[in-house]
């Protein structure tokens, strides 16, 4: 284990996040062009230590609360919204290097890299996971993963498999170097294209051995070890980072805010008297109502990290309500930063659709990051009206990370 690594205060990372802004904004339409975080930002990011802010904390990683994570990527996201959610996603990966051995784990943390070390695909479904064959010794594993956060920058994937042809709680994860893997290199998006969110699969049958599979019965147990130790990450899981994910799309709101402020004052409003947008009461209003709706937004998830940093300083983890109340803030969180940037870029005219105006950009990621499916907030609202109903619903869809 890698225990006296000096790590960095969140402080001293927002900071170094600050003064790699101008390089981030300056090269966000080049990582969209590209499909990918182009090397040298990784290995910006990686020297400002944003690749060890969620790596295990026995292998030299930060042990930040879930408000130090979630201003990070709002720094971070006020830069480059695209690069906020590669760092956020790859946080994943690590989280499921909690359930293995340290035996096989040290070797992916324990060597030279630049960038992300693992990535996950969790999958809620067949058609988003593997399948894994039990054989002496281990697994014979296949598969297709689409979405693939990360994959382009790590050296090990963490991919969901179901281990029964039937039974959809029969479900694993395993944890295989990236070179063993096919990276189609099919990430065409309209919105974080510079994700890199390719599809990987399996080249026919592989082996993976018995020590490289874990069940998120192993996560939990392992994690609940490691915490009694003082080694394990803090309470939460995935719904912790789900929420810690809404600092991307505030950071993106923040960025809209600079974008159109910047040009208000030299812009004008055709077919209008206002030779100037700053001269114009409905401007006002437009921007009055946006910084608002990012206002609210940031008060929603300011409550919700605060609680779950309540929850994990008393050594509770949330409960299934509590749970749901927090993909619902997230979901929120992501809709109405959306929502208040396409109301900015509605109102800074024709020219702003120039693929050479970040505004566009920025648009485009948020309202992508807000369908993903942790994000839906029509799905969550629902989920959270039912709850709230008590009404009784079958058995729903989720990520490895939340099976038990």
């Amino acid at each position: 284990m890698i225990t006296d690594v000096v790590v960095p205060r969140a402080e001293e990372i927002v900071d170094r996040i600050v003064a790699l802004r101008p390089w981030l904004r300056e090269h966000q339409a080049l990582a969209e062009e590209e499909r990918r975080i182009p090397q040298e930002t990784i290995e910006r990011l990686d020297a400002a230590g944003l690749f060890n802010i969620s790596k295990p904390k026995r292998f030299g990683g930060a042990d930040f609360t879930t408000r130090q994570m979630l201003d990070i990527y709002r720094s971070l996201g006020s830069g480059c919204g695209a690069s906020s959610w590669v760092v956020w996603a790859t946080a994943g990966g690590n989280l499921w290097s909690n359930a293995f051995d340290d035996a096989v784990v040290a070797p992916v943390y324990d060597w030279p890299w630049v960038g992300n070390r693992t990535f996950a695909v969790g999958g809620t479904s067949r058609h988003m996971s593997g399948t894994a064959r039990k054989v002496d010794g281990g697994w014979i594993v296949t598969g297709v993963w689409p979405f693939a956060t990360g994959s382009v920058h790590a050296s090990h994937g963490y991919l969901a498999v179901f281990t029964d042809d039937t039974d959809d709680s029969k479900v694993g994860m395993v944890l295989i170097p990236k070179e063993q893997l096919v990276c189609r290199n099919d990430w065409d998006a309209m919105g974080f294209a510079a994700t890199g969110s390719q599809t990987v699969a399996t080249d026919g049958e592989l082996f993976v051995p018995d020590e490289r599979f874990g069940t998120p019965a192993q996560l939990a147990k392992r994690t609940a070890e490691l915490t009694a130790e003082g080694l394990g990450p803090r309470r939460g899981g995935l719904p912790r980072s789900i929420v810690s994910s809404t600092g991307v799309a505030l950071g993106m709101a923040d960025q809209a805010v600079e974008v159109f402020l910047a040009t208000i004052g030299r812009r004008s409003v055709p077919y209008s008297p206002y030779s100037r947008q700053v001269d114009a009461p409905v401007a006002h209003h437009i921007l009055g109502a946006a910084a608002m709706q990012i206002r609210a937004a940031g008060r929603v998830a300011d409550a919700a990290v605060a609680e779950f940093d309540r929850l994990d300083e008393d050594g509770h983890d949330p409960s299934a309500r509590e749970i749901v109340q927090f993909h619902t803030d997230a979901a929120y969180v992501w809709d109405a930063c959306a929502s208040a940037i396409e109301t900015l870029f509605r109102a800074s005219g024709a020219s702003a659709i120039s693929k050479r105006m970040p505004l566009q950009l920025i648009a485009r990621n948020c309202r992508a990051g807000s369908l993903h499916a942790a994000n839906n907030v029509d799905t969550w609202l629902e989920n959270l009206g039912r709850d709230l109903a008590g009404v009784v619903a079958g058995p729903s869809s989720m990520s490895v990370l939340e099976r038990r």
